[in-house]
């Protein structure tokens, strides 16, 4: 009896080796499950991402904020000759402002805030009679630009 030929699956490829992975970095790492120590809390003003990290310390930790992402790594002191090390991808549902981001970290809780983009809103420019803002001068890269903008005439 003929058995069909084999072929090469490589989606089954990637998902044994994304099973293996998530099963190494579950045990290897500290035992943890990445989804169970993250908590993300959204409010109109920011977002809030709080992380569970017991028995590291706050020197161990590493925050990288993006508009739409943090990453929180850990590295571990050798205990026992052992270090653990992991990391912790957070990808945000609304931009923040990386400049204005508040970390603190009390007995293994690591709570970030950051602060949501504030969103430009409407606004009306007046322009005055030489074509720039009303009260501010032309623009000193071009000195000529006054000359140039079109003055509606009132008389035609």
């Amino acid at each position: 009896m003929n058995s069909p030929e084999r072929r090469w699956d490589p989606f089954a490829e990637l998902q044994s080796l994304r099973a293996e992975l998530s099963r190494l970095v579950g045990s290897g790492f500290g035992g943890r499950n990445a989804t169970g120590d993250i908590d993300l809390d959204q409010t109109d003003e920011a977002l809030t991402v709080t992380a569970r990290l017991p028995g590291v310390a706050p020197e161990e930790v590493a925050l990288d904020v993006d508009v739409r992402e943090v990453v929180v790594r850990a590295r571990t002191a050798p205990e026992a000759g052992a270090r653990r090390a992991f990391e912790y991808r957070v990808v945000l549902p609304a931009d923040v402002d990386p400049d204005r981001v508040d970390a603190t970290m009390d007995h293994g809780l690591l709570k970030v805030t950051l602060p949501r983009v504030v969103k430009a809103g409407r606004r009306t420019i007046t322009l005055g009679p030489q074509g720039a803002l009303e009260g501010t001068p032309p623009s000193p890269a071009d000195p000529d630009a006054a000359r140039e903008m079109h003055t509606p005439d009132a008389n035609s």
